[in-house]
């Protein structure tokens, strides 16, 4: 389904909530290090890396993540998603950025780190992350898997789940839930629209009480 431009992080959570979901869906401290201006959203490519073993071949090992840079992977313009297992490293960069954006990708998640956050600024690239950090990965961690279904913080994320993400946090809606997500959704739009139009067309401003009582009998609460 494709969702409205100003679809917003807000309405997002009461569909998942009115859907019987709540923070099981939801990561509330990773956020956008550079600031975005609206709610993104597409479904996970997700991928997974861990700390390089004593005497593992670090090249060989890191070409798993070079094979993964194809176009097939990302003919549906994802958001990847980074289970990184590590927090002394940075686990992007700009150049990453570059060619996830080259390939199609939306935006990048991660619970890990990333670094290079002036040129990452430049790509016009969403990028989420629990913190910044120079220090590089090079013969210290690794991609290791893509494409598989992954956990940051509990939450459980597949191979295109719909992620939305936003200045206020990440939220995953599984596919199994999107049919009724979507349902929920479109509602809450009408609905949310219903209300401020109503709120702009009241004249007494002073009190709201018996409009909003009126239309919450006839459509419920927004």
């Amino acid at each position: 389904m494709k969702y409205p431009n100003n679809i917003y992080l807000g309405i997002v959570y009461d569909a998942m909530r009115i859907s019987g979901h709540k923070s099981e869906h939801f990561f509330i401290d990773i956020k956008p290090k550079i600031p975005i201006k609206k709610t993104i959203y597409g479904p996970a490519f997700t991928t997974k890396g861990r700390k390089v073993k004593k005497n593992e071949d670090y090249e060989k090992l890191d070409m798993i993540r070079i094979d993964m840079y194809q176009k097939k992977y990302f003919n549906n313009h994802p958001i990847v998603i980074l289970e990184a297992n590590d927090q002394k490293c940075a686990h992007s960069g700009d150049i990453t950025s570059q060619i996830y954006k080259s390939l199609g990708a939306k935006g990048f998640v991660t619970d890990g780190n990333v670094r290079d956050l002036d040129l990452i600024s430049k790509l016009n690239f969403p990028t989420f992350c629990k913190d910044v950090n120079p220090i590089d990965a090079i013969n210290y961690w690794a991609l290791t898997e893509y494409q598989i279904p992954i956990s940051i913080q509990n939450v459980k994320i597949s191979p295109n789940d719909i992620i939305f993400a936003s200045s206020e946090g990440i939220i995953v809606v599984g596919k199994k839930d999107i049919s009724k997500f979507d349902k929920n959704i479109i509602s809450l739009i009408k609905k949310e629209a219903g209300v401020r139009s109503l709120v702009n067309k009241i004249k007494n401003k002073s009190s709201y009480k018996k409009d909003l009582t009126r239309y919450i009998k006839k459509n419920g609460r927004w």
